[in-house]
């Protein structure tokens, strides 16, 4: 996709990936619907170095939206912070509501231009569910989907897998797994570089997320050139 976008407009197109909304903008559900529709965070927070949006799930009171609003105004650099340097304010605001149940925080990226193509990953269909064995045969049910599924098979198994597991009418969100005895021979970075590759083919923008305690992933993040554009921050 040749279209230039700007690190608070990747921002907002992640989340409408991420997050069902209602027409008012709210927060409804998380985008992964073949899991139950789980309820969306409470709280989320995306800041770039251009700027950051917040959204709140439907069910948030006014009185609280408010004061998070007015904490969420103040500038934050995603170069200088890793997490919201106001994270306590507003975990203090959202633990007067309710309990936290989960806070989550961690880089977002976009893929480079250039992608180099890999030759040992193939697309799965419906049909392939019987290679997903071990931790990834629970994927078994996303292959009725349209969506893409990437795989590097050996040993007559999938051994990596990236799929799009959020899914918008503009961008998709990688997910990727690998079986724990094929780690550290460069599957993941291929399987995910393959699935962008045929994201942008269908004219759309492949995007990738993860948590800052994942350091596995932000490790496939820098071998694959991945730029951060910002950090996601969510609290449920």
């Amino acid at each position: 996709m040749n279209i230039h976008h700007t690190d608070i407009e990747l921002m907002k197109i992640q989340v409408e990936a991420l997050f069902t909304q209602d027409e008012n903008g709210s927060l409804r559900h998380i985008n992964e619907p073949w899991d139950g529709m789980k309820p969306a965070p409470r709280f989320f927070f995306g800041y770039t170095n251009e700027g950051s949006i917040c959204k709140f799930r439907h069910d948030l009171p006014d009185n609280v939206v408010a004061q998070l609003k007015e904490i969420a105004a103040e500038p934050v650099s995603m170069n200088s912070h890793k997490i919201p340097k106001y994270h306590r304010q507003f975990e203090d605001i959202l633990q007067s509501h309710a309990p936290i149940d989960r806070v989550g925080v961690g880089p977002a990226y976009r893929f480079s231009e250039h992608i180099t193509p890999p030759t040992n990953v193939i697309r799965l269909s419906r049909e392939d569910a019987g290679l997903l064995k071990g931790d990834l045969a629970d994927i078994g049910p996303e292959l009725n989907s349209p969506h893409l599924c990437l795989a590097i098979i050996e040993d007559s198994q999938v051994v990596s897998i990236c799929r799009s597991v959020r899914v918008s009418a503009r961008a998709h969100e990688a997910g990727v797994e690998t079986l724990a005895g094929y780690r550290r021979r460069g599957y993941a970075s291929s399987v995910i570089a393959a699935w962008a590759l045929a994201i942008r083919a269908l004219n759309l923008i492949p995007l990738y997320s993860t948590s800052w305690d994942n350091v596995a992933s932000q490790g496939v993040a820098r071998r694959l050139g991945l730029v951060q554009y910002g950090v996601d921050y969510h609290v449920t």
